[in-house]
């Protein structure tokens, strides 16, 4: 019997994003009215399908902030001490859900760099913060043009004009000033006087819709894990969703903990990541509640877990065979993909299969409201990126669990830097018009009709390398 070699030629053939293209079908609508509207869990439901990833360079509060403004959801990451994440977690609850732009120089910061900065968002002035995030006035972009010229490393602090520090703590007001024309932008502060963000003409003048729980509040959610209670009941309790953040929720150990766990929360459990209809099957017969699934394992662009423990699970097959066990389950559970998603094009493909949501890492590392700093390389501007399992990630000790109840000692993600972006507004609104442009090629008015008329089909053609997109295209 050649049981062995047949395991071998019989073989699934894992396929990813890169193996399959959408089939285009006749339109029914404008992409323009394509409905992007969804559920990221049972309860929680999203004006676009995205979330950002519980990385420790990704999502802290300004990510989640933005990311609720946008119509989408932060999911807070938990490699951080309890309180930490609980603080960041109330900084989203109060924030007012006003548009807010993180546009602002720091006191101490060159000011050929501020010239810069202002040039490439096309501001004519900024707000000056310290270390404490209190505003300390303007500088405009005319006066550091002609006033730098000599030294440009000289602090933006010098250029504040004497008593210029204006700062309203309500968006009405604000929109009010910069719509009658009396200034540019408005630094907004909450009740104690700290910097929330600036509101700009473009603030002023565009239409939000964010998502907000039913006292008004922006909606968020958090990582944790199954085996800190601790922390689970105590973001329970201001939280709308917990996210299971174990990179292989299929484990006997982590159902029963998840198990137990799901008995005394209230907020919506997202179970994850799992990678297989047996995965998910086991997960609905064990745990009484799952709001949602985290779909995917070894997909992330930083993810080296194929390369270290020869273990796939690719997103886009992982989310077809996940929402194939929950139909022939007779359920309506959420899927979210998670990892490897680059393109509008992938999210497309995500959706197609099955999900309901996808999840970013990569795509929203560079901006502005990722939580690594800004690092100047020569003359282009970056920011740091790394997955979970990374040495550095792991080295802060409090998600080493994420790769096993006892750490392992293999890391399974790599570090390295992503190119500045700018503001995480644009990126996604970008983001969000190339889905909304695939789902009327395929043919779909919204995801849920998308999951019902999609045609996948193998194409060999050769594809542009990935490394040779441009940023705006990544």
């Amino acid at each position: 019997m050649a049981r062995f070699l047949n395991k071998l030629l019989e073989a699934q053939r894992l396929l990813s994003f890169d193996d399959v293209y959408l089939v285009p079908r006749k339109a029914p609508t404008e992409p323009s009215n394509v409905d992007l509207t969804t559920r990221f869990s049972r309860s929680i439901q999203l004006r676009i399908p995205i979330a950002s990833a519980p990385m420790d360079t990704v999502s802290e509060a300004d990510m989640a902030i933005a990311m609720a403004m946008l119509g989408g959801i932060g999911v807070v990451h938990r490699n951080c001490s309890i309180d930490e994440q609980v603080e960041m977690v109330m900084k989203v609850k109060t924030a007012p859900p006003i548009p807010l732009t993180l546009f602002y120089a720091y006191i101490d910061e060159p000011c050929q760099r501020v010239i810069e900065y202002m040039k490439d968002q096309s501001l004519r002035e900024i707000p000056v913060v310290d270390y404490t995030h209190r505003v300390r006035g303007y500088v405009r972009y005319g006066d550091l043009v002609s006033e730098c010229r000599e030294d440009p490393t000289k602090p933006v602090e010098l250029f504040i004009k004497s008593g210029d520090i204006y700062t309203v703590d309500r968006a009405d007001k604000a929109r009010k000033i910069i719509v009658e024309g009396l200034r540019d932008v408005i630094a907004i502060v909450d009740h104690s006087g700290r910097y929330l963000g600036t509101m700009t003409v473009r603030e002023a003048l565009e239409e939000y819709q964010p998502v907000l729980d039913e006292d008004g509040r922006l909606r968020v959610a958090a990582a944790i894990s199954p085996f800190d209670r601790a922390r689970a009941l105590k973001l329970d309790r201001f939280v709308d969703a917990l996210v299971c953040d174990v990179a292989h929720f299929h484990n006997v150990n982590v159902l029963q903990a998840s198990r137990n766990l799901v008995k005394e929360l209230k907020s919506d459990f997202v179970a994850g990541n799992i990678g297989t209809y047996e995965a998910a099957v086991d997960c609905i017969a064990t745990i009484d509640r799952i709001d949602a699934f985290r779909v995917g394992i070894g997909g992330g662009s930083i993810c080296t877990t194929p390369d270290v423990g020869g273990v796939y699970a690719p997103t886009l097959w992982a989310v077809a065979a996940v929402r194939d066990a929950i139909e022939d389950h007779g359920l309506d559970i959420p899927v979210i993909a998670d990892g490897g998603i680059r393109t509008p094009g992938d999210a497309v493909k995500a959706l197609a299969a099955g999900a309901s949501s996808v999840m970013l890492g990569y795509v929203l590392a560079g901006t502005d409201e990722a939580s690594a700093p800004i690092i100047a390389v020569g003359e282009k501007l970056y920011k740091p990126y790394r997955g979970m399992a990374s040495r550095g990630a792991m080295a802060r000790r409090f998600s080493i669990d994420r790769y096993s109840r006892a750490s392992k000692r293999v890391a399974e993600g790599v570090e390295g830097l992503v190119p500045y972006k700018g503001s995480v507004k644009r990126v996604v609104r970008e983001f969000v018009e190339g889905i909304r442009a695939g789902l009327g090629y395929a043919g779909a008015r919204n995801i849920r009709e998308l999951w019902e008329v999609a045609r996948f089909g193998l194409c060999p053609r050769k594809r542009i390398p990935r490394e040779l997109l441009s940023i705006d295209q990544r």
